[in-house]
């Protein structure tokens, strides 16, 4: 009877061994369209002994281990090429919006409403008396500053609605971490009491993917099975077994009150922004706080160029009454403000055409043409009146020094008794400068009363009451036009959406290419899952036969015995 028991001691371990077999395939059948699932693989093992001599037979199987089939380095890779994806994903979608805000490919945009007032200029330069055409010119103007103010404004509204996305990103974010730190714990738990943490992982690495999506990381599996996550560039734990430590968002005064991101809690580690290389939050702040600005600035460039220089001929000739003309524009250094003057508005006649009083439209023909001139000037024949001193100008807004400078020594700066005391003591010809902020080692200069620090000089020496700084603006054949800056920038703004588009899609065609190896590796095939489905039932099925066979043998022994 001892051999009997030692062959249903056999089967029964066949039946179970191949029963559990069953339901690892059927588990991976019914998830064969699961999200980051891993095919499970049952493990099995011989067990029992064998001792032919003294007949002791006791020979089995089961299943040793339930594998979880999935390649760590190959999931690292996907983990960082989806933060690669998600930055360039975001940086496409916000320069696409801008790209629509400057479109220049058809009739409403900026070159084609400066087009519009250099040519109402043009038709009052032919006849300046003409009420109409003074009209037109006035419309024409209001029409080219609103083109300016709207594009500034939904540019600068695109770059709110990004900052906006960085703190509700933070907020998900800081969720996804605490979900981490949960399933750490249910890993470490489960594993530690010898249970099968397998559907706990494959969750935790989609979690790992959304979290890598956001913010670039880096991490390690402990020994107990839970995830270490950190930031690549400084270290800082993110997630350390079951504990997270949250990000905030902080407004940055020095950046318009634009959000910086900071570890929650912590008052000496400072911003992180410049720490973040990839991921959906990485994307956001390369928008907003580099592409974004710098659209703007150009945008302020042609705009405060066409202000400048418009003015400056405007106020040099004489309106319909006679008298020596204004302002044309008020005076700006933002595109979003650009804006007729109140004179102007408030009557056409104010609007000095002519270069006399006899109405000769010089004025207005000299302004058809000013695109074609040299937007900006250059920074030349700096001097100091102390030969030990020195001074390094640096132009600011390129819009603003738009015009040689007059006299021998051009713009004189002059120290007063103390160090805040400087001022302009010879204009150049440019009326309106003035000194901003000064000290004995910086000056800042507002070169068209718009309160804009145009230019800086960073002072180096000892400087007393009297000592001046002189230096000169003059236009170089080099620089480029109005027209040609504002299309270049045009050009370059469309070339980043190009470049964004390239780097996704060379992302994404890695992305995938990994995503593929890990489906043939870790994904379910039906047609493998139904073969081991046939397999391991007739395993069954004949453990079940043994198991009859067996019953046979055991009532022809009871017979026997009758």
């Amino acid at each position: 009877m001892s051999d009997i028991s030692r062959v249903l001691f056999t089967a029964k371990e066949a039946l179970l061994s191949n029963l559990t077999a069953i339901n690892v395939t059927g588990s991976n059948i019914a998830n064969v369209n699961t999200p980051g699932y891993s095919r499970l693989r049952p493990m099995f093992e011989s067990v029992g002994t064998s001792d032919a001599g003294s007949a002791q037979e006791q020979i089995g199987v089961r299943i040793s281990n339930i594998e979880r089939i999935y390649d760590r380095f190959l999931e690292f890779q996907i983990v960082s090429q989806q933060s690669n994806v998600s930055n360039y994903t975001t940086q496409k979608d916000l320069l696409q919006r801008i790209e629509g805000i400057l479109n220049e490919s058809a009739a409403g945009g900026i070159n084609d409403a400066l087009g519009q007032f250099l040519n109402a200029w043009g038709d009052l330069s032919v006849d300046p008396s003409s009420q109409s055409k003074r009209d037109m010119v006035v419309s024409t103007a209001s029409n080219l500053s609103y083109s300016f103010n709207q594009r500034a404004n939904e540019i600068s509204s695109v770059q709110t609605v990004a900052n906006e996305t960085i703190a509700e990103t933070v907020s998900e974010l800081n969720g996804y971490l605490r979900q981490m730190a949960a399933f750490n714990e249910i890993v470490v738990n489960a594993e530690s009491s010898g249970a099968n943490a397998s559907a706990i992982r494959d969750q935790r690495g989609v979690l790992l993917g959304k979290i890598s999506s956001l913010i670039d990381i880096g991490y390690i599996e402990k020994t107990d099975g839970s995830l270490y996550i950190y930031l690549p560039n400084n270290g800082k734990a993110l997630v350390e077994s079951s504990n997270s430590w949250d990000l905030q968002v902080i407004r940055n005064a020095d950046n318009n009150n634009m959000y910086d991101i900071v570890f929650a809690g912590d008052t000496s580690g400072g911003a992180i922004n410049n720490q973040l290389a990839g991921g959906k939050l990485a994307g956001l702040i390369e928008i907003r706080d580099r592409a974004i600005p710098t659209y703007l600035n150009a945008l302020n460039q042609a705009a405060s160029s066409i202000v400048n220089k418009v003015n400056d001929l405007h106020m040099s000739g004489y309106d319909q009454d006679g008298n020596p003309g204004g302002l044309f524009f008020e005076p700006t250094a933002q595109a979003r403000f650009m804006t007729v003057s109140a004179s102007i508005l408030s009557s056409t006649r104010n609007i000095a055409a002519s270069e006399t009083v006899n109405s000769d439209g010089n004025i207005a023909a000299a302004i058809t043409g000013f695109k074609n001139d040299q937007m900006y000037a250059s920074l030349t024949s700096v001097s100091t009146s102390v030969p030990g001193n020195a001074a390094t100008g640096q132009i600011n807004h390129i819009g603003q020094a738009y015009k040689n400078t007059t006299g021998v020594n051009g713009i004189v700066l002059t120290r007063g008794a103390t160090p805040d005391s400087w001022m302009v003591t010879q204009n150049g010809g440019y009326l309106s400068a003035k000194v901003l902020t000064s000290s004995d080692g910086t000056v800042t200069i507002d070169l068209n009363g718009n309160n804009s620090a145009d230019m800086t000089f960073s002072l180096s020496g000892t400087w007393n009451n009297g000592d001046s700084i002189s230096f000169s603006l003059v236009k170089s054949p080099n620089t480029t036009t109005i027209d040609g800056y504002f299309n270049a920038f045009i050009a370059n703004m469309g070339q980043d959406v190009v470049n964004a588009s390239r780097a996704l899609e060379r992302e994404t065609i890695i992305f995938n290419q990994q995503a593929n190896q890990r489906e043939q590796l870790s994904g379910v095939s039906l047609d493998e899952e139904m073969l081991n489905l046939i397999k391991f039932q007739m395993a069954y099925s004949a453990a079940g036969r043994m198991t009859q066979t067996v019953s046979e043998m055991m009532d022809v022994i009871i017979n026997l015995g009758r």
